[in-house]
């Protein structure tokens, strides 16, 4: 039941809950192979009642998540190539996390100038991820940014591509030398860079695990019994739930009641669902989970769990995207109490700075994003609007790029 607005339920909580970047970019980001399954653990530090974990150093390091950890663009690029065929690969079209990066990426070509077309990668069903790129390499593209996928979800398709000379830019992609894939040589020209605390998507979202976790010790006061959400079919979920486990075992009074391990399946089939919704009522201690994505956590009725547990006054979410369903709840206190998102289509627009950059043979830079911790008193955008980062990027963008206004 919808709480009242003007007292924050973070205050009210014993301990909040925690739950990135979209299901595009989640799904599009799954590692190859691995059955579905939802298995369960415990793990991290266990409570007692004659210590007391210090919060400073917590408090400290989410301080610094609310103000955020993005930097600027680059305010200076090369001179943007003319008559550039720009294809745009989406995680899949049906995921707002794939289709609006892939829409943004679009409409930053376009402010130069480019032809751009976005093709539905359908999270890769029916091999839709090389059917886009050889499509691309048909149309003679002259650079490729693939979102969401990794090298080893389309490895003929870039390796084609990379034989007809089309360089591919990864954004929130992993390339075949990433450790967790480790499929060969890279076959991506560049990926997408962050800032210099993250150098690539395997840091951001391990990060973003780290600010899932401070959340949640800060609000609970050190008392955190947490039911975490492992999505271990995804390359960007392991290095989330790495940085999230590492970060709650230094609270040693907080402890992981239980994890949830989940592929991709799962997510569509009922398993996760059911698993989460019988995980919280197996634990009435638990005061807070964490989820990687809105695009799982909302679809996969975990607030709804909450909600039918009537658990909303002591146990809620964290997740990541920021979308305005997610935003919704935090505002009525229904299952969600904070999310973590950095802004995707961002990302979209620094993912054509890099193909600027790679056309022209100039060294790729940092384009910015970072991190946002958002909840009921920080950050929270207008109802019924996603998050969105408060830098004005586009202007910049198009400032560096000579275009524009």
């Amino acid at each position: 039941m919808p709480r009242t607005r003007g007292r924050s339920p973070i205050r009210r909580l014993l301990t909040p809950c925690i739950a990135i970047s979209g299901l595009a970019l989640v799904l599009a980001a799954c590692s190859s192979g691995g059955s579905s399954s939802s298995g369960s653990s415990t793990s991290s530090g266990s409570s007692s009642a004659s210590s007391s974990t210090n919060l400073a150093p917590f408090e400290q390091a989410l301080q610094t998540y609310y103000k955020g950890t993005f930097t600027s663009p680059p305010t200076t690029a090369p001179t943007p190539p003319k008559g550039v065929n720009l294809w745009i690969i989406s995680c899949g079209q049906a995921s707002q996390g794939c289709a609006d990066p892939a829409a943004n990426a679009k409409e930053a070509a376009q402010t130069l100038g480019w032809k751009a077309t976005v093709f539905d990668g359908n999270f890769g069903i029916g091999d839709a991820y090389n059917t886009g790129i050889r499509q691309a390499i048909a149309d003679h593209a002259s650079a490729i940014i693939v979102i969401g996928t990794n090298c080893n979800q389309a490895k003929s398709g870039f390796e084609a591509a990379k034989a007809a000379g089309i360089p591919v830019i990864g954004a929130n992609s992993f390339d075949c030398t990433d450790p967790l894939i480790n499929d060969g040589p890279d076959l991506f020209a560049a990926t997408v860079k962050y800032t210099p605390l993250y150098s690539g998507s395997n840091a951001i979202e391990y990060a973003d695990g780290v600010a899932k976790a401070d959340w949640i010790i800060v609000h609970t006061k050190g008392e955190a019994k947490v039911i975490n959400t492992d999505f271990a079919g995804l390359t960007g979920g392991v290095y989330m739930n790495d940085g999230f486990v590492h970060e709650m075992a230094k609270c040693k009074t907080c402890q992981i009641v239980k994890t949830i391990t989940y592929n991709p399946p799962d997510t569509s089939n009922g398993n996760l669902k059911n698993a989460f919704a019988s995980a919280v009522v197996q634990y009435p201690q638990a005061n807070a989970a964490v989820n990687i994505s809105d695009g799982v956590t909302i679809p996969n009725d975990f607030p709804q769990a909450i909600q039918s547990a009537g658990r909303t006054s002591s146990f809620c979410i964290v997740s990541t995207e920021g979308y305005a369903a997610a935003i919704a709840l935090i505002r009525s206190n229904d299952g969600i109490c904070a999310e973590t998102p950095y802004d995707s289509n961002w990302l979209a627009w620094g993912a054509v700075d890099t193909v600027i950059r790679v056309l022209d043979h100039q060294p790729t830079v940092n384009e910015g994003m970072g991190i946002q911790v958002v909840d009921a008193t920080h950050n929270l955008p207008p109802a019924g609007q996603d998050y969105h980062s408060p830098v004005n990027y586009k202007a910049i963008y198009e400032k560096a790029w000579g275009v524009g206004a």
